[in-house]
């Protein structure tokens, strides 16, 4: 199905219509393994309990870039919460996530 410009407008990157249509179909595959990947990393919380982005990186062998619109999908979605703050291993604050029902709150940290 070709990418129209009445359709939703996700942001396809692109200056030819032949570019623009390729993003879309790439897009399109996305889609489906994205959900795949959230449901991964979503059980791996639950299972862990308290958990930071470098560590799912490092135990879901998936690019950093990936965690972070994941858990952010996930954040946004109400199955897990920020619930505090450690140095990581480069000396910077990082945050520590935790499944919704392990916090036992509906309020952010």
């Amino acid at each position: 199905m070709p990418h129209t410009a009445d359709q939703y407008q996700i942001p396809f990157s692109g200056v030819t219509p032949q570019s623009r249509q390729n993003s879309y179909l790439a897009a399109i595959a996305q889609r489906s393994t994205r959900g795949a990947k959230k449901c991964r990393m979503l059980a791996y919380i639950r299972e862990h309990g308290l958990v930071t982005d470098q560590g799912l990186e490092e135990a879901l062998n998936l690019p950093m870039q990936s965690i972070c619109s994941l858990r952010n999908a996930l954040c946004s979605q109400g199955f897990i919460r920020q619930v505090d703050k450690v140095m990581g291993k480069y000396g910077h604050w990082i945050s520590v996530y935790a499944p919704v029902e392990m916090t036992g709150r509906e309020e952010g940290w």
